[in-house]
């Protein structure tokens, strides 16, 4: 069968437009596209349809993703490759499926093409009515005047597959009338070709004039594919008349598909030579056609099968691309949430820290304030009333005086330590180890080991906490505890600072009471992040342990 009358010319124009054509995507894609599209064209060029059909698949699938109006180009090159290597079917569903993606927007010259492709694959297969509807369609929609004249002749040379001669002729005469056909060599063969044969098979005495005609201007232009149809024309015309001119052309169309490597055209060739030869001859031709047609149908169910394996392994990766990237928004939505749930821990965190602060802080003032009113001021309203109405004079009201003002500046100078501003520079453990030593009394010794404190790389917020809660713990050593010895310890390691005290005090069988008279403290560690545990019993002496985190 000869259908190189139709197709490639039509497919070189509409490949010009659609190379041309563009598309509102992004420089990187674009580029990339650009790259795969180049690749599967320079292995279309070459022939090597396998390789081809990967980088045209590949691209379709990148355009899929991306929505891109690109995916056209490399959906009909593949069909165009189905069609070449004789997977009409194949070629039909992929050109059903571009024609499926088509949309407002699209250029005319896809559909165009899109319709032109799917004529052709109905002609290979015989389905001449499908052939013809889709032909005009794809005329309707054609903008340029060469394409009209391709798409006409298509028509004309389904007619004359389908023995139809004289609406062949109605609809190829008409086309040598405009002047651009002349001006278009290789489309003015085809025509007069086709137009010859419809002659040839309708008695019209001008046919060997044309069929002559159109194998001069193709010799001319060195159209090996194009000489084939000449040849196996010309051979069909002196079939009858001229037996050795016609074998002499079967030859020539013979050599010549051997030449372009088309197996459908060599076997028709083949034919031909079989009915034109006698004997061994004839028979000879006969089992080379056989032999020809089995190696072509065992090549074509290959390819078939290559084609299949190369989209499925292809869509079977795009799957898998498909999966990673859920995956990965998967992983970024999770991070977005892990980040929002850790920033409203920290916030909520930080807020009931703050509480706890603003606690201390109040309580704290509460507590210089019930020591400004139970203790001094009833000692200050007390000396006052001393002086008024004691004589002065004598020297044991005067000491007993000196007496109540020490006491006085004494519990002032404590509360003021208490609660005054912390150094926490580079003297900041000298002056916490003299606050220490206040504690130290002819009948109690405090044990500091501060050695493995590195309150450098300590923040100043912790460090005002550890000075106001060992404070805190001192004072209530002071009031409760009768011991004779007590000791603090501080370390800090890479994780965290440790802070341990103990004494060998009375103790209590009340910890809960115990800890109500240091909520100052364990407020102040909790504010930080910090842990506090005591531990006492009766008789067993008092201890602390403490845990700030870095």
């Amino acid at each position: 069968m000869i259908h190189r009358n139709v197709h490639f010319p039509f497919f070189c124009l509409i490949l010009i437009l659609l190379i041309n054509s563009s598309c509102d995507n992004k420089d990187k894609f674009i580029t990339n596209h650009n790259k795969i599209i180049s690749k599967g064209d320079t292995f279309f060029e070459n022939g090597i349809y396998d390789s081809a059909y990967f980088y045209y698949n590949k691209a379709q699938l990148n355009c899929k993703e991306n929505n891109s109006e690109k995916i056209f180009y490399p959906l009909l090159q593949i069909s165009n490759i189905q069609m070449i290597t004789g997977d009409f079917s194949g070629s039909e569903s992929t050109s059903t499926e571009a024609l499926s993606l088509v949309s407002k927007e699209t250029d005319k010259s896809y559909i165009t093409f899109i319709y032109n492709i799917l004529g052709l694959t109905y002609l290979e297969q015989k389905n001449y009515n499908e052939a013809i509807t889709n032909y005009y369609k794809s005329l309707e929609l054609a903008e340029d005047q060469k394409s009209k004249l391709i798409i006409l002749n298509n028509i004309g040379y389904t007619y004359l597959e389908e023995k139809k001669y004289s609406k062949t002729i109605s609809v190829l005469e008409p086309l040598l009338k405009n002047k651009e056909v002349e001006n278009d060599t290789i489309n003015y063969a085809k025509i007069l070709d086709n137009l010859g044969y419809a002659y040839h098979k309708t008695n019209n005495n001008q046919s060997l004039d044309f069929l002559l005609k159109s194998l001069s201007l193709r010799i001319h232009f060195k159209s090996d594919f194009e000489k084939i149809a000449s040849y196996i024309h010309l051979a069909e015309y002196y079939q009858k008349e001229d037996i050795n001119a016609a074998k002499n052309y079967a030859l020539k169309a013979y050599e010549m598909a051997g030449k372009t490597n088309n197996p459908d055209d060599k076997i028709e060739a083949l034919q031909f030579l079989t009915k034109l030869s006698d004997g061994i001859e004839a028979k000879e031709y006969a089992i080379e056609t056989f032999k020809l047609n089995d190696s072509i149908q065992t090549a074509r169910q290959q390819a078939k099968n290559q084609f299949a394996k190369i989209k499925y392994d292809s869509k079977q990766a795009l799957e898998e691309l498909e999966k990673q990237k859920q995956l990965k928004e998967f992983s970024v939505i999770g991070i977005i949430l892990l980040f929002g749930i850790g920033t409203f821990a920290y916030y909520r965190i930080k807020k009931r820290n703050r509480k706890k602060i603003k606690e201390t802080a109040y309580q704290t003032e509460t507590r210089i304030a019930k020591k400004l009113h139970d203790e001094l001021a009833n000692d200050v309203h007390n000396t006052i009333a001393f002086a008024e109405t004691q004589d002065l004079v004598n020297q044991k009201n005067k000491d007993t005086l000196l007496e109540n003002l020490e006491t006085i500046y004494n519990r002032t100078r404590n509360i003021s330590n208490e609660n005054k501003d912390i150094d926490t520079g580079e003297l900041y453990l000298e002056k916490l180890k003299a606050m220490l030593a206040t504690y130290n009394s002819s009948d109690r010794n405090v044990i500091v080991n501060v050695d493995a404190f590195n309150h450098l790389k300590t923040s100043e917020e912790v460090k005002v906490v550890v000075h106001r809660v060992l404070q805190e713990l001192m004072v209530n050593m002071k009031k409760h505890s009768q011991c004779s010895l007590a000791s603090i310890s501080i370390k800090s390691n890479k994780k965290s600072l440790q802070i341990n005290y103990s004494d060998n005090g009375i103790g209590t069988d009340n910890l809960l009471n115990l800890k109500n008279g240091l909520q100052n403290a364990e407020n102040r560690i909790l504010s930080i992040n910090g842990t506090i545990n005591f531990d006492t019993a009766p008789e067993k002496g008092f201890k602390v342990k403490i845990e700030i985190p870095k």
